[in-house]
């Protein structure tokens, strides 16, 4: 069954499918040269760790893809198939990252809101002789930039049953970092639709952690200059969709992302985990 609305536009951070020898009976696959538009309603959430960065309301998310015979477009992801097996799919990639979105409410369009303070100093930090360093609120920091990552897909397919490894490395030249994801999916019919159990892990470069995560010169110069390391960061996946009509389906996930402390050694980082969930419905346009 085609998948639908899984992630939103900000969220994404698993492996995107590929067409695979698309069967009857296949689960998470797509029709090669079909485009696809739809629209989930309802409400959910996802957690920002940051010091001050909102959190991400859930109740509008479009999908859009489109998977030619080798092109592919899903979301903020773009690829050409190398080599298409009935069981292993080998693409070149081309993707949006993801990491400005704790900076940014509104990733791909307006600016995130930030919170104002009237006070030079972030709390917590002593205000003596010597100054120590302890939480930093993200309107007190230099903007974060947008990054583009390019890379190898690899995806291997069963009749219930995904896995995955992204090998990306940065090609806008924004933080000069790599980063990989390796994912695991497993599919049961359950009360009429499908559930879907999935697991990531997620590896960051130092230099991507550093570039977002990290405070330079000119950020703080009363604060030491925090560095940022290499990260792994694990992430489990639930999620239940059950087609009502052609057109109509329901739609729920949750997904817990682990913030390690290369993450939350940051005086940036408030919380070690982002908690994404929704309910709700969602409609195929086509």
């Amino acid at each position: 069954m085609k998948k639908l609305l899984m992630i939103v536009l900000f969220c994404i951070s698993g492996v995107q499918t590929a067409y695979a020898s698309c069967t009857e009976t296949s689960s998470g696959c797509v029709e090669p040269g079909q485009f696809n538009l739809a629209l989930a309603l309802g409400a959910g959430q996802r957690t920002n760790p940051l010091h001050n960065g909102e959190n991400v309301p859930l109740l509008l998310m479009p999908d859009v893809s489109y998977y030619g015979e080798y092109w592919f477009w899903d979301n903020t992801t773009a690829g050409y198939s190398l080599l298409q097996q009935p069981d292993f799919v080998l693409s070149l990639v081309v993707k949006l990252n993801q990491e400005k979105g704790y900076f940014q409410r509104w990733f791909a369009g307006n600016l995130m809101t930030y919170s104002t303070s009237s006070t030079m100093l972030p709390p917590e930090v002593d205000t003596g002789a010597t100054k120590q360093m302890s939480m930093v609120s993200v309107s007190e920091v230099n903007k974060r930039p947008t990054a583009w990552d390019a890379g190898v897909q690899m995806q291997w397919f069963g009749d219930d049953w995904q896995l995955g490894l992204n090998l990306m490395q940065d090609a806008s030249g924004t933080y000069h970092g790599q980063n990989a994801t390796a994912s695991a999916s497993t599919f049961y019919p359950l009360l009429g639709g499908h559930l879907q159990l999935g697991a990531n892990l997620h590896w960051k470069s130092r230099k991507l952690i550093d570039t977002y995560y990290g405070l330079d010169e000119s950020e703080l110069f009363y604060l030491a200059r925090y560095q940022g390391k290499d990260s792994w960061q694990p992430e489990l996946r639930l999620g239940w969709q059950k087609a009502l009509t052609p057109k109509w389906s329901l739609l729920s996930f949750y997904r817990m992302l682990l913030l390690d402390d290369a993450m939350t050694d940051s005086p940036l980082v408030k919380n070690s985990r982002v908690q994404t969930w929704f309910v709700g419905v969602s409609y195929q346009f086509f």
